[in-house]
Formats: structure tokens, sequence, C-alpha cells
């Protein structure tokens, strides 16, 4: 799940939540936006089992994603905005960041 905030210097500052992951020890949010890093944007693990992790775009740009866990294990948000298939035979997330979609 993703929760968009329009700031006032123009950005959006958008909030990354995965369903609950009871069993996983760490959690990367990984995608276009940090070149794939999977060590970059660790997740912090919240109360009830999801782990949230929040990162401010520019307006008017398109992000492919995914969710690392433990390393190993990518998940996808089963509420992205849309999907794209990917060159590894899965598909990976969309969040988008234009002017119509985060009003």
């Amino acid at each position: 799940m993703i929760k968009k905030t329009l700031r006032k210097d123009g950005s959006l500052h958008v909030s990354f939540y995965t369903e609950p992951l009871p069993e996983a020890k760490t959690v990367h949010l990984v995608g276009s936006f940090n070149d794939w890093d999977t060590s970059d944007h660790p997740m912090r693990r919240l109360k009830d089992g999801r782990f949230m992790a929040m990162r401010r775009f520019e307006m008017n740009c398109r992000h492919e994603y995914r969710y690392l866990v433990d390393g190993e294990t990518w998940r996808n948000d089963a509420d992205a905005e849309s999907y794209t298939p990917n060159p590894y035979g899965s598909d990976n997330c969309v969040v988008t960041t234009y002017v119509e979609e985060s009003l």
C-alpha cells in the first residue's frame, strides 16, 4: 500500500507499506529511484507486522519498485497503482507522481 502527500515545496511524500510479514527479519524498498540498490532504503517494522518506508519524489515521475524480504525474496505491493513486466519473468510495481493522480 502507498500513501501520497503533496508537500509545500512541490514534491510528493510517498509512504510505502508492506502487508504483514511476521516472519521477516528485514525488508528493503528497492526500485528505479535508487538504481535497484538492494541495501538502500531499509524499511521499519511496525507493531502490526507490516514494514514501512518513506521517500520524497519530484512531481511528474514514474518509478518501478519491489520489496526485498530478508535479502532473498522479492515481493510486490498488492495495492500498487499498476504493474509492469520486468526482464526476470515477473512484474514490478509502479508508483507515479503526476499532479492529477496525487491530488
